[in-house]
């Protein structure tokens, strides 16, 4: 089987892979290396502008323009490897952003996966606001 993980959160995906790699599914993991843990990945979508002069940039920009420079620059990373994204038969998302990019980029990436590839399905990983909220 064709298996996509995309996200990383404690390592979760890693071991999966491995898992299912023993058990000789072909098995790729795309994710940004859970931030600071840089946990390995086959496809990483490197985070940018988040640090020194560039994060008061990014600010400056997001506050003036409504534009996220670091989600942009994320979503061109995605589609510029989407080739290798296609015709899998599991896709499978860390949480409802794997990525940490905008809600509106998000989308966008998940639209294609969902759309090249025949089953998509979503874990609930940590505890963010919408995971909880929507549990309550």
């Amino acid at each position: 089987m064709k298996i996509l993980l995309v996200g990383e959160y404690s390592r979760l995906h890693n071991s999966l892979q491995e898992g299912l790699r023993a058990l000789g599914h072909q098995v790729i993991l795309i994710s940004t290396g859970d931030y600071f843990k840089k946990y390995p990945s086959d496809i990483i979508i490197q985070r940018s502008f988040d640090k020194g002069l560039a994060r008061k940039l990014k600010i400056a920009i997001y506050l003036l323009f409504k534009f996220d420079i670091t989600s942009w620059y994320m979503t061109k990373q995605f589609f510029k490897t989407s080739e290798k994204l296609k015709g899998f038969d599991v896709v499978q998302l860390i949480n409802e952003s794997p990525f940490g990019a905008s809600v509106k980029d998000e989308i966008k990436m998940i639209s294609f996966l969902k759309q090249n590839n025949k089953k998509l399905f979503l874990l609930s990983c940590g505890t963010d606001y919408l995971s909880v909220t929507a549990s309550t």
